[in-house]
């Protein structure tokens, strides 16, 4: 029974993390030059640099325009790279926790500093994105966190991020009261399951006692 059980939790497990994305997540902390070159970085794989050449296949690209901390995207493929706004015009977002980006986000790739005031000042935010994945080529949704300092946003440094590498849409942690993900359900079933397994053995072993009492 114990074999039988712990067979078919592995496959449900086994299910889940074939039938649901996983998260890919970055957490070296990288400095943005508060530079018209700024820092190029490669959402895909954490490379970063302050040239294109020595990020290829770059994503996103945080620089300062006239001192003042501005959004720039790669335009290859079109439409693939931007990050979530209000309008298509912007300005970016800062998102609360348990926002969802997904490919029915609104996003932006503007440049303007005017687009990016949520980011001028200090604190830590979060900015949704999207961007061409090479390896799995195709668009993953993700988010980012920023430090930045007022009143212009610098100095700023990107302090990690997280996309889903399936295409699929990611919900910024954080929120209370939300869906557990698929594959926490699959971890709490295994949970029960164990405690389920336990509770039998200690009745089975009372029964026994009783019994040769």
């Amino acid at each position: 029974m114990k074999a039988k059980f712990i067979a078919a939790t592995t496959a449900l497990l086994m299910s889940a993390g074939s039938a649901y994305a996983s998260p890919v997540t970055f957490s070296t902390p990288i400095v943005v030059p508060n530079t018209f070159a700024g820092v190029y970085i490669n959402l895909g794989t954490g490379a970063s640099a302050i040239t294109p050449a020595g990020a290829p296949g770059w994503d996103f690209g945080p620089w300062g325009s006239s001192n003042t901390l501005s959004f720039f995207w790669n335009g290859t493929p079109a439409n693939s790279s931007g990050g979530v706004a209000g309008t298509a015009t912007g300005p970016y977002l800062d998102l609360a926790p348990g926002s969802v980006v997904s490919g029915a986000s609104i996003f932006t790739a503007v440049t303007a500093t005017a687009a990016t005031t949520a980011f001028q000042t200090s604190g830590t935010h979060i900015l949704g994105f999207r961007f061409f994945n090479e390896s799995t080529t195709a668009v993953n949704y993700g988010y980012l966190t920023m430090t930045t300092t007022g009143p212009n946003g610098f100095p700023a440094t990107v302090t990690g991020w997280t996309f889903e590498n399936s295409g699929g849409a990611i919900t910024v942690p954080g929120a209370t009261g939300g869906v557990p993900e698929p594959t926490t359900w699959a971890m709490m079933i295994l949970g029960f399951g164990a405690m389920g397994a336990a509770m039998r053995r200690t009745r089975a072993t009372r029964l026994r006692v009783r019994y040769t009492a």
